[in-house]
């Protein structure tokens, strides 16, 4: 049978422990007579494989490795459940009391109506590929983990270890502390967990990144702004509490605190953006990499907005003389029912609020006050068509977006040859994506930051009904192709090129050090940008000039 290392802490008197640490060597194949014994058959000890450890406090994180070897420590609470009458209190750090904590396993995701999942299957059905080949997780109130990657060996975590290194007699500073990357995942901040296929970080860690992905609360849980609640943006919070976990335990782990990037992708994207930001973050954050957001830049859910539609939700649920206490005993799939009804056409987000969001993102940027950031930032070429309902028509879109007078302008700087459906998706990339997205670079530069920026323009084989579609660039950034994705040579060598860019970028705050090609900073006048591609390029921007008609209007 096979023994967790709980049932190897339970008998540890049976076993030589403090070898084991000091090898940082766990058995894991075992029967009862050696639990009992504390002796091995000479077929157990060819078993015996080494199992990653940190010290966290005074608990020892066990955890495993993939099949490249890379460490990994999977389910990592950061903070306390908020679940019973924690639901919608802000974040408190997890205490860990216990000698050690399993961390083989990912945790359940934040709970959600399954809308991630739902979309990994109406892309996958879009181009033929059987949906039942993605498999969902399960979901939980109780979801504040963190997941990390590492590619140090047992040795080295034993030194990034500090109570090891007095044991051992090894001094901090001989084991080099590598940077770190925060994935945050999308999914419209209903939806989505850190540990979707695509985010795993094994193959960035093996380019000497830690990679750490975080869960936030979702939906109503994370983003609800009740009148009688203390707390606005609880999911800003939760990601600012794993943050700070981050920055005072990923030395443990081989992490440099002080090269922290955060990233992420879609509504991701917004919130790492909205983190970098916050006054909560302080000066933890040294990058951000900004894949596919933009909207926030042109507006996003007021706080009166939000506290509206949190007070129906309560006469929804509970009538006129309910509370957010009676909300807290609601049953969770009761909530999850109603909520898509009462916030259909509002977006979750973060809301301007004084202690974690004091100047939203749209005023920063039209204001001209943001700070000095050094950003990624991109979207693909066909962020929208993933989306367009077959019903839908371009002139349904631009009414009230665009006066009718200004149509003609528009339509033909987004390209003439274009039929009805390429059209659509083009003005509604430009809308929601691309064009607020510049709009972010020109703000970065003009604040003395940096704006690297891109466009992800790859189609894969067979893919043409969803072109480069939204998150296309996932599986190329953490080189996390799915066996159902159609991969061909260029793929890998496009992989190779971005994460090239992204690695030099977390190490030293800029991606010039692929040996292929630099990538210069977005300059006004010049807008130099990448094209991912099958031939991958340095050119200026296609879309300044589309944007900048668009945007006119």
């Amino acid at each position: 049978m096979y023994c967790r290392f709980s049932t190897l802490v339970c008998s540890s008197k049976s076993l030589a422990w403090p070898l084991l640490i000091l090898l940082g060597v766990v058995l894991t194949g075992c029967d009862e007579k050696a639990r009992e014994t504390g002796t091995q058959s000479p077929e157990q000890a060819l078993t015996a494989v080494t199992t990653p450890q940190v010290l966290v406090g005074d608990t020892r994180i066990i955890g495993t490795r993939d099949a490249s070897g890379t460490a990994r420590f999977l389910g990592i609470p950061f903070a306390e459940p908020p679940v019973g009458k924690a639901r919608w209190l802000r974040p408190v750090p997890h205490r860990f009391t216990a000698p050690s904590l399993d961390a083989t396993q990912f945790a359940p995701a934040c709970m959600q109506s399954g809308s991630g999942l739902d979309w990994y299957h109406g892309m996958m059905a879009r181009v033929g590929v059987d949906p039942a080949l993605m498999e969902g997780p399960k979901y939980s109130e109780d979801c504040l983990y963190l997941n990390v990657w590492t590619d140090l060996d047992d040795a080295a975590l034993a030194l990034s270890d500090s109570a090891h290194r007095q044991q051992v007699g090894q001094k901090p500073d001989q084991q080099p502390l590598r940077p770190v990357l925060i994935f945050i995942h999308g999914g419209s901040n209903v939806g989505g967990w850190s540990y979707e296929p695509n985010y795993h970080g094994g193959p960035l860690a093996r380019k000497g990144v830690i990679v750490v992905t975080v869960a936030y609360r979702l939906g109503v849980f994370g983003w609800m702004n009740h009148p009688e609640m203390a707390t606005s943006n609880l999911a800003l919070h939760d990601l600012s509490l794993a943050l700070d976990w981050v920055n005072t335990h990923i030395a443990e782990f081989g992490g440099d605190p002080e090269r922290i990037t955060v990233s992420g992708e879609s509504a991701g994207a917004a919130n790492a953006l909205h983190l970098a930001l916050s006054p909560l973050s302080g000066t933890k954050i040294s990058g951000v990499i900004h894949q596919s957001g933009g909207w926030p830049v042109v507006g996003g859910p007021t706080p009166a907005e939000a506290k509206a539609r949190a007070l129906e939700l309560q006469q929804t649920l509970l009538g006129p003389k309910g509370s957010l206490e009676g909300l807290r005993g609601v049953p969770v799939q009761k909530i999850i029912d109603v909520t898509g009804d009462i916030y259909a056409g509002m977006r979750f987000g973060a809301i301007q609020d004084a202690e974690s969001f004091p100047r939203t993102l749209q005023q920063q940027v039209m204001d001209g006050d943001l700070p000095p950031l050094n950003i990624i930032i991109g979207t693909n070429a066909n962020e929208s068509l993933l989306y367009i309902k077959p019903e839908a028509s371009v002139a349904s879109y631009l009414e009230g977006r665009v006066p009718a007078q200004r149509w003609p302008e528009v339509l033909a700087a987004a390209g003439d040859d274009l039929d009805e459906l390429a059209t659509f998706d083009r003005l509604g990339t430009a809308v929601t994506f691309l064009c607020p997205s510049l709009t972010l670079a020109n703000a970065v530069s003009a604040a003395g930051g940096r704006a690297f920026v891109y466009r992800f323009d790859r189609v894969r084989p067979g893919f043409d009904s969803i072109g480069a579609y939204h998150g296309a660039e996932l599986p190329y950034v953490f080189d996390r192709h799915d066996s159902w994705l159609p991969t061909e040579p260029v793929d890998r060598t496009l992989t190779r090129l971005m994460l090239d860019y992204w690695q030099g970028f977390i190490s030293q705050g800029d991606p010039g050090g692929s040996e292929l090609m630099a990538w210069p900073p977005w300059q006004p006048g010049d807008y130099q940008a990448v094209i991912f591609s099958e031939e991958s390029s340095v050119m200026p921007h296609p879309d300044v000039e589309f944007c900048s008609v668009f945007l006119d209007t």
